[in-house]
């Protein structure tokens, strides 16, 4: 994708910060479009192409470089930085999202002392 085009969806996006976070917590910083570097960033599929995953604006995210090659093509599940996500899918709207998977840590073990 042509930097032109990447700036004007994290301005659509993000607005006109110069630094923000990804998902995953990851700064990028605006002008680091297609930079491997601490705060480079892509605009990468959520669902992957290679899988189905549609080639249109609700099938794409502003990610960071690093997470991006993290996340790679697992599908539907994946995990960065120690963190489970989960890609789901809005049929009513059309568009795909990350949410992170919240695994229920034994609480009944903590009141069992």
């Amino acid at each position: 994708m042509k930097k032109e085009i990447a700036l004007q969806v994290w301005a659509d996006e993000i607005g006109d910060q110069e630094y923000a976070y990804d998902f995953s917590g990851r700064k990028i910083k605006r002008e680091d479009y297609g930079v491997k570097n601490q705060v480079g960033w892509v605009i990468a599929p959520i669902k992957p192409f290679e899988l189905g995953g549609p080639n249109d604006k609700n099938n794409l995210m502003i990610m960071h470089h690093q997470t991006y090659e993290e996340k790679g093509n697992n599908y539907p599940i994946f995990e960065i930085i120690n963190k489970k996500y989960i890609i789901q899918y809005d049929e009513k709207d059309d568009f795909y999202y990350i949410e992170q998977i919240i695994e229920d840590d034994d609480e009944d073990d903590f009141y069992n002392i």
